[in-house]
């Protein structure tokens, strides 16, 4: 029997490797799942998948980030026709004016004043309709928020407004009292020492009366001279009134010449509202 050849021998080995490798290997359907399996495990996660799957990233490819959206800026609002047309007014009103002063002719100052004329007939317009609005809204009437303007609603405003401040005032005059400094030789301290004796016994105030002269009046005969007390409160002017509280020692003054009593009343009152809290009697 002839021997084969030794080619003959390393070809069938070969071909029996190629074969048992054949059997090991996946089938084409398998890559092809196994690809696809792939493609789904870059989408689902890039960072899982193996880089050279992954052939847009790294060192394979180099992508610009995407640039951004610039969003065009919304457009401002126009002004209203009226804004307009009212800075055109000022701008030709002030133009007539002007050449009116630099040129004072017949027709530059009746083209200005028939101009002015319909400009103030808009400002008379505009102040009708304003009432008119106040009137059919009460929370924009100052009226009844404030100090009214009918001359019969005055009179209850002043007198509820009397009331409140004589209450303020009594209850000041608890722990407050009055340094009334005169001279017995000044006509304006004899004329207003009547209207202080009334409002020192109708709200029960205490008022110390100094005599810078030595000589009293008639209603304050007891007047003390003084010693340096009017130095010190700095009165330079007669009659001078001040408001004291002795708890605390504060001095403050109310007024200097002649006061009506309701002067005095309303000043007093706006020290009142002003005083500590711990020299008001509750």
């Amino acid at each position: 029997m002839r021997a084969k050849p030794p080619t003959t021998c390393r070809t069938a080995r070969i071909a029996a490797a190629l074969l048992v490798m054949a059997t090991a290997l996946p089938s084409p359907t398998s890559w092809a799942q196994g690809a696809n399996d792939a493609t789904k495990a870059v989408a689902a996660d890039p960072q899982d998948a193996a880089y050279w799957l992954r052939n847009r990233e790294g060192w394979f490819w180099y992508r610009d980030p995407p640039a951004a959206v610039r969003r065009p800026a919304p457009p401002a609002p126009k002004p209203p026709r009226e804004l307009a047309d009212f800075e055109a007014m000022q701008r030709r009103l002030e133009d007539l004016k002007r050449v009116a002063v630099m040129n004072p002719t017949d027709a530059n100052l009746t083209a200005y004043m028939r101009y002015q004329r319909m400009v103030m007939n808009k400002s008379e317009h505009f102040a009708e309709r304003w009432q008119r609005l106040v009137w059919t809204v009460p929370d924009l009437d100052y009226g009844l928020s404030g100090r009214p303007t009918n001359g019969m609603a005055i009179n209850v405003f002043d007198e509820q407004q009397r009331e409140r401040q004589a209450q303020t005032i009594k209850s000041l005059a608890a722990t407050h009292g009055l340094i009334f400094v005169f001279r017995g030789d000044c006509p304006h301290c004899h004329r207003f020492a009547p209207i202080l004796k009334r409002f020192e016994e109708e709200f029960g105030f205490t008022v110390l009366a100094i005599s810078m002269d030595g000589r009293a009046i008639p209603e304050y005969p007891t007047a003390r001279p003084d010693n340096g007390m009017a130095a010190r409160l700095n009165a330079t002017a007669v009659p001078a009134l001040y408001l004291t509280a002795p708890a605390t020692r504060e001095i403050r003054p109310v007024g200097f010449g002649v006061m009506s009593m309701t002067d005095l009343v309303e000043r007093i009152a706006a020290l009142a509202q002003d005083a500590p809290a711990g020299a008001r009697q509750p």
